[in-house]
């Protein structure tokens, strides 16, 4: 570390900086800092050495969880941990949710900005979910959470394809094994592509998305789980994500 870097974290004072309204919570810092060592004195009768490092956001009344992310994980989750699959396949989704899930059943990430991470069961593929690297029939269970919208517009650094949602389904479908599930979730509402962030779907085009499959689970997310209702009551929610768990069939 520099001198400087010793006794100050700098990267702490660019975030200060960076939100000028935090410059307001610095007097609280400073005071409760002064406290702090007045009891260290006491309780020690001398003064470590200390480094500053002010976290000035983080003192809220409550953690706020109103996420889509945090509820639609949480229900991905339960749905394979309910399968109890030999091992699963990611496609894309939260490297939070791919990573919980390998410390229960081994896991392979497969996207295109491969995930970098070292962790006891789990495994990182470079691959496309058009061009999925695994075998006709041969994957028990796959994830792929607020992802299918996303294929064909770039936005990740994909390649355009107008029908890429429709091919990625395709893709999905060859590799999971008859009796496999998929797990995944799309925006639901009004039918539309927003270029270059997503499509969304209506109701009835991201439950048909695996059309003869059977349905385990579904639920729609505003962002907290509910049950669907409707086409109209969908409409008058706030970006809601339906999300659904299907079995793929058994050969007969």
């Amino acid at each position: 570390m520099s001198p400087m870097r010793d006794y100050v974290s700098l990267g702490s004072l660019r975030q200060i900086l960076a939100r000028p309204y935090l410059l307001t919570r610095v007097p609280r810092y400073l005071a409760q800092l002064r406290s702090y060592r007045e009891l260290e004195f006491q309780a020690t009768g001398a003064q470590t050495p200390l480094r500053i490092y002010p976290c000035l956001n983080d003192d809220a009344p409550a953690q706020s969880a109103r996420s889509s992310y945090f509820y639609q994980d949480c229900w991905a989750a339960r749905q394979v941990f309910n399968e109890k699959p030999s091992y699963g396949v990611d496609l894309g989704s939260t490297v939070l949710l791919v990573g919980v899930l390998s410390q229960f059943v081994p896991y392979v990430s497969v996207d295109i900005r491969p995930l970098q991470a070292e962790l006891e069961g789990l495994s990182a593929v470079h691959g496309s979910v058009l061009n999925l690297p695994f075998a006709d029939n041969e994957v028990p269970c796959i994830t792929t959470m607020c992802v299918l919208e996303h294929i064909g517009l770039g936005r990740y650094g994909d390649q355009l394809a107008a029908s890429g949602t429709v091919d990625a389904v395709a893709e999905i479908a060859r590799v999971i094994r008859p009796g496999g599930i998929v797990v995944y979730s799309v925006p639901v509402g009004r039918s539309l592509t927003e270029f270059n962030a997503h499509r969304r779907f209506t109701y009835e085009q991201a439950a048909s998305l695996f059309a003869g499959w059977e349905l385990l689970n579904s639920c729609i997310l505003t962002p907290e789980p509910k049950s669907y209702v409707s086409e109209a009551e969908i409409l008058k929610m706030s970006d809601p994500v339906a999300c659904f768990c299907y079995r793929k069939p058994k050969l007969s």
